[in-house]
């Protein structure tokens, strides 16, 4: 493995565990939890959600930006055409990571309003809706699916990253259709309602055990 991927993978990795401290702080302080269920997020709790889309965007950049020559250059990442072209710069084909373009849009968008308006409307700050609880969860999976797909781009992606990367297509995928028997559960008729939440449950536990991956079940093989 060169010395750009290594380092590229210790940025990774301390980046998604500072995303993830931000993460575990919302859930082990009582006044950062959510007061519902299926609620909007005000205050702090708002505020570090905004921080983590903040450090999402920028670990999606450090690895986009990692193998482009004279990285230094001025280059954005806010669309299509700007991960077309850093890519294309990078020497790598951007065929397989297309699927991920209108998330990633989306993710840069939003980092964008945060960072550069402070993510108000009218003087007030934009609400945080369950719609941003969704789609962070998005994000949160997209960036490390592009990791992991330039990893193997780049022919450096061992078996654990590839059964990672194959996981986290499938969370993204059952994540698409959680949002939709989200959004169709209103127009559930009452009998059926329990056999809905069932059936969203069911689809919440095949996201989790996609993201369970445990590296004990695969060999140590870097190849």
């Amino acid at each position: 493995m060169s010395t750009k991927a290594d380092l590229l993978e210790t940025q990774f990795r301390l980046n998604m565990n500072r995303i993830n401290g931000l993460v575990q702080l919302l859930f082990s302080h009582d006044a950062l939890k959510p007061t519902t269920v299926f609620g909007s997020s005000s205050g702090a709790r708002a505020d570090i959600l905004r921080s983590i889309v903040v450090f999402l965007h920028a670990t999606f950049e450090v690895a986009l930006r990692s193998h482009i020559p004279k990285p230094g250059r001025s280059l954005s990442f806010y669309s299509r055409a700007d991960f077309d072209k850093a890519l294309k710069l990078s020497g790598i084909d951007a065929t397989p990571f297309r699927f991920l373009y209108p998330t990633l849009t989306q993710m840069a968008k939003r980092r964008q309003r945060i960072v550069h308006g402070a993510d108000l409307l009218h003087g007030e700050p934009y609400e945080w809706s369950i719609a941003d609880d969704w789609q962070l969860i998005m994000w949160l999976l997209a960036v490390p699916t592009f990791y992991y797909q330039l990893r193997i781009s780049l022919r450096a992606a061992n078996t654990v990253e590839r059964a990672k990367y194959r996981n986290l297509r499938t969370a993204m995928a059952s994540h698409v259709a959680f949002g939709k028997q989200l959004l169709a559960f209103p127009t559930v008729p009452r009998d059926l309602r329990l056999q809905a939440l069932h059936e969203t449950v069911v689809t919440l536990e095949s996201i989790m055990s996609m993201l369970s991956l445990d590296p004990r079940t695969f060999t140590a093989d870097r190849g």
